[in-house]
């Protein structure tokens, strides 16, 4: 919806589409623990960490909307309300009734609470004491059309399928270590990885403060103010990586001894390394955004599929010879592609659209055919 910039399409078609969906996916959980025959409490347990995880979800459309009118304060008022209510509600819920059941459903209330409180109300979005066509019955509210939710949800498969691929990616060397190192390198790893983690949280956050700019400037066609803007996120994600290097290469083995044990800072060696390919990492990230801004789906789907085949074949070929550096090394080797990969499809991007006559859009070159300016196929 944020990279839809010049909003063909009401806010409410994208609410319904939510709602639909989300609504498919929890019936389908529920299918599953009956398939699998779970008990009633567990089945109770993971509908209620579904109905948590639906509620967010619903909020998210919300945020896109706050996104899309440069209304970061209110989201993130939101999402702060949002962390620190569930923790409360999670501790309370779970220290008076000693379940872990009521302690979700402490979740599920505040996450509820915020949404119905907070993120869908007018004043939240602007709209309190507006003309009233733009009141909640006009601006806020689901719509229904069903061509319309076909249409973006065929926009969206794309995306849905990079997320897909994305979750893959990181899930990838921690297969590799636990055939082929075990559980105690598996532990390793996942407590180095943390500092790639406390990095990207900050590039996450950045990205998606400058997308709706972006999204804006290549819309527009003002290719000088997108370009100048992705190339100061490229230097933060490359700042990042390079700061973590610095500072794991100063003080790694203190650090994992404080956060952790003894036993792990031993791997302290590791730390500049897997932040080389975080640095790597946060510039794809950043590479990322710019695509999605400038409409370019499929692509993802390409080269994330790309990203990890590299992964699991440079996994399959060190892990086993070098071990946890083989690991990292294999994660660098896939965020350098998907970098790489990234850089090409925007550059080729870029260019076209600086020689296309006026009357033309640029496409996603994977997609099955392109769109004109005014939205409709080409013939």
């Amino acid at each position: 919806m944020t990279s839809g910039t010049r909003q063909h399409t009401h806010f409410g078609y994208y609410l319904t589409l939510r709602l639909l969906t989300t609504s498919l996916a929890l019936a389908i959980i529920f299918a599953i623990t009956q398939i699998l025959r779970y008990r009633w409490e567990l089945t109770a347990v993971v509908l209620m960490v579904g109905v948590a995880y639906a509620i967010e979800a619903i909020s998210d459309v919300y945020y896109a909307r706050l996104q899309l009118y440069d209304r970061m304060a209110e989201m993130s008022k939101s999402l702060i309300a949002r962390a620190v209510l569930s923790v409360l509600a999670l501790a309370i819920a779970t220290y008076i009734s000693r379940s872990l059941l009521w302690g979700i459903v402490g979740i599920v209330l505040a996450r509820a609470g915020v949404l119905f409180g907070y993120d869908i109300c007018e004043r939240t979005h602007g709209l309190a004491g507006q003309f009233k066509r733009f009141s909640r019955n006009e601006a806020l509210t689901p719509r229904l059309d069903v061509k319309v939710q076909l249409k973006l949800l065929w926009l969206s498969l794309p995306l849905g399928i990079v997320v897909l691929l994305v979750a893959l990616n990181s899930s990838v060397p921690s297969y590799f270590i636990k055939h082929a190192l075990g559980e105690r390198d598996l532990g390793i790893f996942a407590a180095i990885g943390f500092a790639v983690s406390v990095g990207n949280m900050a590039v996450v956050s950045l990205g998606q403060s400058a997308f709706t700019r972006l999204a804006r400037s290549y819309a527009a066609g003002n290719l000088a103010e997108f370009g100048s803007l992705l190339a100061k996120l490229l230097a933060f994600g490359a700042a990042v990586g390079v700061c973590g290097m610095i500072i794991s290469k100063l003080a790694g083995r203190e650090i994992l001894t404080i956060l952790f044990r003894p036993e792990y800072a031993e791997r302290a060696d590791l730390l500049p390394w897997i932040m080389a390919a975080g640095g790597v990492v946060y510039m794809a990230q950043f590479l990322g955004f710019g695509m999605t801004a400038a409409n370019f789906y499929n692509s993802q789907v390409v080269l994330n599929i790309l990203a990890n085949l590299s992964l699991i074949a440079a996994c399959y070929w060190l892990v086993g010879r070098q071990g946890l550096l083989g690991v990292i090394i294999a994660m660098l080797i896939a965020a350098i592609v998907q970098l790489a990969a990234s850089a090409i499809i925007l550059v080729m991007g870029v260019r076209t659209l600086a020689h296309a006559p006026k009357n033309w859009k640029q496409h996603d070159a994977f997609a099955p055919y392109p769109f004109h300016r005014n939205g409709e196929p080409s013939q």
